[in-house]
């Protein structure tokens, strides 16, 4: 079933060198902001470590989640320009922007019908990507509406780790219609090693297979995620998800 409301996929490029991966956008590295870094000396220890992993740009995206994670767009940012300051101050050379990664929820509903600002990650050409991230057990009986209202936006709606999702998990029909409607999968690095379940990694591995990955993401949230990203990153299939020419990171 193709959703005729939708615009066209975007073109992708033949082929696009990205090794070593510059631009992570994905992460949790903000201080306080949510589950993810605790306070700036965290933030700027993991910072430093992506750094010496070969991230040049870091795209920081805290939860937007109503009544768990209630960040605003001036909050992050201000949170952001505290944490700039740090790593300037420390002589650590990694450019870092900040989105969000927003929950498909009643709020982010209402946000996408209103004029709201919301935070995007963009690219050298100025395509807006809108990153967000649904429940796990279930499809949210609002998913392909809540694409349409941000295509209708102008974003392009990127979903966060599709691969951890137990609905999508057992249905590859459904990953096929989200597809079609021209969303953009962001797939967690770690995912490759089988750090969130055998399935995650199946489903990882699929969407590699078919081609489906737009972006990769560390969704660093804590030390231990590093220490397996340094794994994981010289696997054979992450490096074969690299040299497919589909990833879309380095053109933030």
């Amino acid at each position: 079933m193709r959703l005729t409301f939708l615009r066209n996929r975007e073109k992708r490029p033949d082929k696009l060198t990205i090794a070593p991966l510059r631009v992570d956008v994905h992460s949790h590295l903000l201080p306080a902001l949510d589950e993810g870094s605790k306070n700036i000396e965290e933030s700027v220890s993991m910072i430093a470590a992506l750094r010496n992993l070969g991230f040049q740009k870091l795209i920081l995206t805290p939860h937007i989640m109503a009544g768990f994670y209630p960040n605003s767009p001036h909050k992050i940012k201000q949170h952001l320009l505290v944490l700039r300051e740090h790593l300037e101050d420390q002589h650590i050379d990694v450019e870092i922007e900040a989105a969000a990664e927003y929950y498909l929820d009643a709020f982010f509903l209402k946000e996408l019908l209103s004029k709201n600002e919301l935070l995007t990650f963009n690219s050298e050409d100025d395509k807006k990507y809108l990153l967000f991230e649904t429940q796990h057990l279930h499809e949210p009986k609002q998913l392909f509406e809540t694409i349409k209202r941000i295509i209708r936006r102008g974003y392009i709606p990127v979903l966060a780790h599709p691969e951890r999702y137990n609905y999508l998990q057992r249905d590859r029909l459904l990953v096929h219609q989200l597809y079609e409607t021209g969303i953009l999968f962001q797939v967690n690095i770690n995912s490759f090693s089988g750090y969130y379940g055998n399935e995650s990694r199946e489903l990882a591995e699929y969407l590699s297979v078919a081609q489906m990955i737009s972006f990769l993401g560390t969704d660093c949230h804590k030390e231990e995620h590093i220490e397996m990203l340094q794994k994981t990153m010289d696997s054979p299939m992450y490096q074969t998800v690299l040299r497919a020419g589909e990833i879309l990171n380095n053109r933030i």
